[in-house]
């Protein structure tokens, strides 16, 4: 069996579906995002300098374990931290999982 890898990247509003799309460059078969807020409060602007937006995109990746780190590259290159998406990006193994395979990848229109 096949180890598996769910890639977590945390970003300002807006940018989870450009770096989506350069996941996809770099191998990824597809994501899920999702929109929320920090908990930070409206005193607390910036944390270990670095400046906090409320809003912000969350975007998920399961892939192989051996194209986890092209995925994480690809993305934090364009989109880390230093960028206008102030993105962080971590990855945790997973266990068990159902309806993931990564024999027949799904066609988009891209």
């Amino acid at each position: 069996m096949d180890k598996k890898e769910l890639i977590i990247y945390i970003c300002n509003s807006g940018y989870a579906y450009e770096a989506m799309d350069v996941a996809r460059d770099a191998g990824a078969g597809g994501g899920t995002i999702l929109h929320g807020r920090s908990s930070l409060t409206a005193e607390h602007k910036t944390f270990f300098g670095v400046t906090i937006h409320p809003e912000k995109d969350l975007l998920f990746i399961v892939c192989l374990k051996e194209q986890k780190q092209a995925i994480m590259n690809a993305i934090n290159n364009q989109y880390g931290v230093t960028s206008k998406a102030g993105g962080v990006i971590f990855a945790m193994d997973v266990e068990d999982s159902l309806g993931i395979n990564f024999n027949n990848k799904i066609k988009t229109d891209k």
